[in-house]
């Protein structure tokens, strides 16, 4: 078939043949590296498996390091914050103690500290009342009267909380 009637590519091809085929010549049978076809497909899985390895040791290992460090550098980062914001109040404690007003009242809260003529209440919290109380006659009353009070109110939050208003 003349080269004309052949596609673009098909011509291509021909004259690129053409040329290297008088550069390059087959390897003879007797000198080729592997002679028999399945120490050819051994060698080749071979050199696939190098170049397998050789792309997970220079693309997978550092990419898995590079996540590590991210969330490293994530947890690190979030760690500062909290110490910037910690640092944060100290700074304006330092300057709220650097004032006359600041120091008189880190002692009043911290050391229980009264000016002359004033007087210190001290303020104890309530004690816990006891929920369980004996089963003779008028503790049952109360207690079926605080049965029924928890039942239509809710939960309590404290004992006493179904006599409040």
């Amino acid at each position: 078939m003349a080269l004309r009637f052949l596609n673009p590519l098909l011509r291509l091809r021909s004259r690129t043949r053409d040329v290297t085929s008088s550069l390059v010549r087959p390897t003879p049978i007797e000198q080729r590296f592997a002679r028999n076809p399945l120490t050819r497909w051994i060698a080749r899985l071979a050199l696939a498996t190098v170049v397998v390895a050789g792309g997970t040791s220079l693309f997978f290992f550092p990419l898995m390091d590079f996540v590590t460090q991210r969330s490293a550098i994530a947890e690190k980062n979030s760690e500062f914050s909290a110490l910037a914001d910690a640092n944060e109040q100290l700074q304006t404690e330092v300057n709220a103690l650097q004032t006359p007003e600041g120091i008189r009242n880190a002692a009043r809260a911290q050391l229980g500290y009264v000016l002359p003529g004033e007087q210190r209440l001290s303020l104890v919290p309530m004690p816990k009342l006891p929920t369980d109380l004996p089963p003779t006659w008028p503790y049952t009353l109360i207690t079926d009267i605080l049965t029924v009070r928890n039942a239509a109110t809710g939960t309590p939050s404290s004992p006493l909380a179904p006599l409040a208003p």
